[in-house]
Protein backbone atom coordinates (compact mmCIF):
# COMPACT_ATOMS: atom_id res chain seq x y z
CA UNK A 1 0.00 0.00 0.00
CA UNK A 2 2.79 2.41 0.98
CA UNK A 3 4.65 1.56 -2.24
CA UNK A 4 1.54 2.45 -4.28
CA UNK A 5 1.22 5.77 -2.40
CA UNK A 6 4.92 6.53 -2.98
CA UNK A 7 4.52 5.84 -6.71
CA UNK A 8 1.48 8.14 -6.87
CA UNK A 9 3.26 10.95 -5.01
CA UNK A 10 6.37 10.51 -7.18
CA UNK A 11 4.26 10.55 -10.35
CA UNK A 12 2.34 13.64 -9.14
CA UNK A 13 5.58 15.45 -8.30
CA UNK A 14 7.09 14.52 -11.67
CA UNK A 15 4.03 15.80 -13.52
CA UNK A 16 4.06 19.02 -11.49
CA UNK A 17 7.70 19.64 -12.45
CA UNK A 18 6.94 19.05 -16.13
CA UNK A 19 4.01 21.46 -16.22
CA UNK A 20 5.26 23.92 -13.60
CA UNK A 21 2.62 23.45 -10.88
CA UNK A 22 3.64 24.38 -7.35
CA UNK A 23 2.37 21.64 -5.02
CA UNK A 24 3.91 23.05 -1.81
CA UNK A 25 0.61 24.45 -0.46
CA UNK A 26 -0.88 20.95 -0.55
CA UNK A 27 1.20 19.74 2.43
CA UNK A 28 2.03 16.44 0.70
CA UNK A 29 3.29 13.84 3.14
CA UNK A 30 6.77 12.54 2.47
CA UNK A 31 7.04 8.76 2.20
CA UNK A 32 8.29 8.42 5.79
CA UNK A 33 4.94 9.73 7.14
CA UNK A 34 6.01 13.28 7.90
CA UNK A 35 3.55 16.16 7.47
CA UNK A 36 4.91 19.67 6.97
CA UNK A 37 3.14 23.03 7.32
CA UNK A 38 4.33 26.22 5.61
CA UNK A 39 4.50 29.28 7.89
CA UNK A 40 3.44 32.84 7.00
CA UNK A 41 5.93 35.69 6.64
CA UNK A 42 5.59 38.28 9.40
CA UNK A 43 4.53 41.50 7.66
CA UNK A 44 4.10 39.77 4.30
CA UNK A 45 2.59 41.67 1.38
CA UNK A 46 -0.28 39.20 1.02
CA UNK A 47 -2.36 37.40 3.64
CA UNK A 48 -0.76 34.07 4.61
CA UNK A 49 2.22 34.66 2.31
CA UNK A 50 4.63 31.75 2.93
CA UNK A 51 7.52 32.77 0.67
CA UNK A 52 9.31 36.06 0.19
CA UNK A 53 11.93 37.33 -2.25
CA UNK A 54 14.27 40.09 -1.08
CA UNK A 55 17.26 42.06 -2.29
CA UNK A 56 19.56 42.88 0.60
CA UNK A 57 19.52 46.63 1.14
CA UNK A 58 22.26 48.87 2.39
CA UNK A 59 21.49 50.13 5.91
CA UNK A 60 20.35 53.71 6.18
CA UNK A 61 19.97 56.06 9.08
CA UNK A 62 16.41 57.05 9.85
CA UNK A 63 15.39 60.67 9.59
CA UNK A 64 16.31 62.27 12.92
CA UNK A 65 13.19 62.67 15.05
CA UNK A 66 12.92 63.55 18.71
CA UNK A 67 12.79 60.56 21.03
CA UNK A 68 13.35 56.83 20.49
CA UNK A 69 11.58 56.77 17.10
CA UNK A 70 14.83 57.71 15.37
CA UNK A 71 17.14 55.19 17.05
CA UNK A 72 18.95 52.51 15.06
CA UNK A 73 19.57 51.64 11.44
CA UNK A 74 16.97 50.71 8.85
CA UNK A 75 17.60 47.60 6.76
CA UNK A 76 15.79 44.53 5.46
CA UNK A 77 18.25 41.96 6.73
CA UNK A 78 15.78 40.05 8.97
CA UNK A 79 12.81 37.98 7.86
CA UNK A 80 10.54 36.35 10.44
CA UNK A 81 8.03 33.55 9.96
CA UNK A 82 5.24 32.98 12.50
CA UNK A 83 4.87 29.40 13.65
CA UNK A 84 1.15 28.95 13.04
CA UNK A 85 -0.40 26.86 14.38
CA UNK A 86 1.80 26.91 17.46
CA UNK A 87 2.46 23.26 18.24
CA UNK A 88 5.34 20.88 18.82
CA UNK A 89 6.99 20.36 15.44
CA UNK A 90 9.84 17.83 15.28
CA UNK A 91 11.91 20.04 13.02
CA UNK A 92 11.83 23.32 11.16
CA UNK A 93 13.00 23.60 7.57
CA UNK A 94 14.22 26.86 6.04
CA UNK A 95 14.64 26.81 2.26
CA UNK A 96 17.00 29.59 1.16
CA UNK A 97 17.38 29.99 -2.61
CA UNK A 98 19.90 32.56 -3.85
CA UNK A 99 18.81 34.43 -6.97
CA UNK A 100 22.25 36.01 -7.38
CA UNK A 101 25.61 34.25 -7.50
CA UNK A 102 28.16 35.31 -4.92
CA UNK A 103 28.96 35.64 -1.25
CA UNK A 104 26.18 35.87 1.32
CA UNK A 105 26.22 35.97 5.12
CA UNK A 106 23.24 33.79 6.19
CA UNK A 107 22.05 33.01 9.71
CA UNK A 108 18.88 31.26 10.87
CA UNK A 109 17.32 31.14 14.33
CA UNK A 110 14.47 29.52 16.22
CA UNK A 111 13.00 32.27 18.43
CA UNK A 112 11.25 31.52 21.72
CA UNK A 113 8.64 33.35 23.80
CA UNK A 114 11.16 33.94 26.62
CA UNK A 115 13.24 36.19 24.29
CA UNK A 116 15.88 33.52 23.67
CA UNK A 117 16.88 32.06 20.31
CA UNK A 118 18.75 29.02 19.05
CA UNK A 119 21.09 29.62 16.13
CA UNK A 120 20.54 26.78 13.65
CA UNK A 121 22.73 28.07 10.79
CA UNK A 122 25.57 30.57 10.42
CA UNK A 123 27.54 30.55 7.16
CA UNK A 124 29.33 33.09 5.05
CA UNK A 125 30.19 31.55 1.73
CA UNK A 126 29.66 31.71 -2.01
CA UNK A 127 26.23 30.48 -3.11
CA UNK A 128 25.08 29.60 -6.62
CA UNK A 129 21.94 31.21 -8.04
CA UNK A 130 19.01 28.80 -8.18
CA UNK A 131 20.64 26.19 -5.89
CA UNK A 132 18.40 25.90 -2.79
CA UNK A 133 20.01 25.51 0.60
CA UNK A 134 17.92 23.50 3.08
CA UNK A 135 18.51 24.44 6.71
CA UNK A 136 17.04 22.18 9.40
CA UNK A 137 16.58 23.09 13.04
CA UNK A 138 15.39 21.05 16.01
CA UNK A 139 13.71 22.91 18.89
CA UNK A 140 14.61 22.76 22.57
CA UNK A 141 12.94 19.81 24.29
CA UNK A 142 11.25 22.01 26.90
CA UNK A 143 10.23 25.08 24.85
CA UNK A 144 8.22 25.73 21.67
CA UNK A 145 9.59 28.27 19.19
CA UNK A 146 7.17 31.04 18.20
CA UNK A 147 9.08 32.27 15.12
CA UNK A 148 11.81 31.28 12.71
CA UNK A 149 14.17 34.10 11.71
CA UNK A 150 16.41 34.32 8.67
CA UNK A 151 19.11 36.99 8.75
CA UNK A 152 20.81 37.74 5.44
CA UNK A 153 23.02 40.76 5.82
CA UNK A 154 26.41 42.25 6.47
CA UNK A 155 28.11 44.31 3.76
CA UNK A 156 29.13 41.18 1.84
CA UNK A 157 25.44 40.42 1.04
CA UNK A 158 24.31 43.91 -0.06
CA UNK A 159 22.45 43.89 -3.43
CA UNK A 160 22.16 40.07 -3.43
CA UNK A 161 18.67 38.65 -4.04
CA UNK A 162 17.18 35.49 -2.56
CA UNK A 163 13.89 33.70 -1.86
CA UNK A 164 13.09 32.06 1.47
CA UNK A 165 10.32 29.90 2.91
CA UNK A 166 9.92 28.03 6.21
CA UNK A 167 7.91 25.02 7.28
CA UNK A 168 7.50 22.87 10.36
CA UNK A 169 7.26 19.09 10.21
CA UNK A 170 5.69 16.54 12.57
Amino acid sequence: MNCVLNKKVTRLLGISVLIGINLSPLNIQPSHGQTCTAFPVVGGQEENETEVTKSVSQPSFPIPLPGPASAGLNNNWNTDFSIIPLKAYNKYIVTFTPKSDGDYKVRAYLKYNDNTADEIYNEQKSYTAGQPIVIEGVPKADNLPIQVNLFVGDPISITKTYTVSVKGCV
